[in-house]
Parts: C-alpha cells; sequence; structure tokens
C-alpha cells in the first residue's frame, strides 16, 4: 500500500482510500481531498513530519499523521 511520505518532491498521484473516521474524511474533502482526486507533491518539512500538496489550484498542509491514513497510487 502506498503512501504519501514514500512520493518524491514533484511526484503526482491519485488518492484510491482514505483510511479515517468520518470526521477527518469530512475535513479533507474541504480541502478538496477525496477518492479519485490527483494531487502533485510540492515540499515535505524535515523528516516527512509534514507535506505540502498542490490540489488543482490549491495548496493543502498535511501532518505526518494524516498522510499515513491516505492510501495513493502513483500517476
Amino acid at each position: 500500500m502506498l503512501k504519501i511520505f514514500d512520493l518524491k518532491v514533484g511526484d503526482r498521484a491519485r488518492i484510491k482510500e482514505i483510511h479515517a473516521g468520518r470526521e477527518l474524511k469530512h475535513r479533507m474533502k474541504s480541502f478538496g481531498l477525496y477518492n479519485g482526486v490527483e494531487f502533485e507533491v510540492r515540499n515535505f518539512s524535515l523528516g516527512k513530519n509534514t507535506v505540502e500538496l498542490q490540489v488543482g489550484n490549491s495548496f493543502v498542509a498535511l501532518r505526518k499523521g494524516e498522510m499515513q491514513k491516505i492510501e495513493i497510487e502513483k500517476i
């Protein structure tokens, strides 16, 4: 199962599944993150504890715990 922290800066991927509770799924959906959405990795913090993603014209930051709940496929 591939996760966001397995990617490198500049990689593009598609969300396959978000393995989280309803509240976190709703929060991610408000950021534009849901099944089938494509994104690009823009930057990681040291140790890959946070990530900046570009989703369409928006930028979204996620913490490591949130990244671990998102199953992806590289494109």
